[in-house]
């Protein structure tokens, strides 16, 4: 016969495992929308427009019309300015994406506070996505231009 106060640890553990494995499957599905992030910004009145992924990192960048009307000078300036803003604008989405896991994360406890059988539930973390390095209109659901050679990758 099992003592009350065991089951109760039990049912307790129970949960907490299943708390931990919900989690767990919630950060994999965040660590997908994080790699599909991106944002972009335009600056010189619509002339310069650049997209930055995930990472920060320049992922298409877009001359329109009129951008013969300024200097190269200019023209750098303004590319590095959205570039930033583009960085800016995806690390704030990215922080809005996680704040739910990071709410959850508070409520946790410390890694120290766990049994360590729990601790085999790290090796389940999924390891970080790539962010995909072509422009959005390029991408179709799933791709991987993995082994495909671009100019910019040479």
């Amino acid at each position: 016969m099992t003592r009350p106060e065991n089951q109760r640890l039990a049912g307790e553990a129970t949960e907490l495992i299943g708390a931990v494995s919900g989690l767990l499957e919630q950060l994999t599905d965040m660590r997908s929308a994080q790699a599909a992030l991106t944002a972009s910004a335009t600056v010189e009145h619509g002339r310069i427009t650049v997209v930055a992924d995930a990472t920060g990192a320049i992922i298409e960048t877009v001359y329109a019309e009129g951008i013969d009307e300024l200097s190269y000078g200019q023209i750098a300036r303004a590319t590095v300015q959205a570039a930033q803003a583009a960085a800016a604008a995806v690390a704030r989405k990215h922080t809005a994406l996680l704040a739910p896991i990071e709410a959850m994360r508070a409520g946790m406890p410390a890694p120290i506070e766990l049994p360590p059988d729990l601790a085999a539930l790290r090796a389940q973390l999924p390891e970080p996505a790539r962010a995909p390095l072509t422009p959005p209109a390029e991408r179709t659901a799933g791709e991987t231009r993995a082994g495909q050679s671009r100019i910019l990758d040479r």
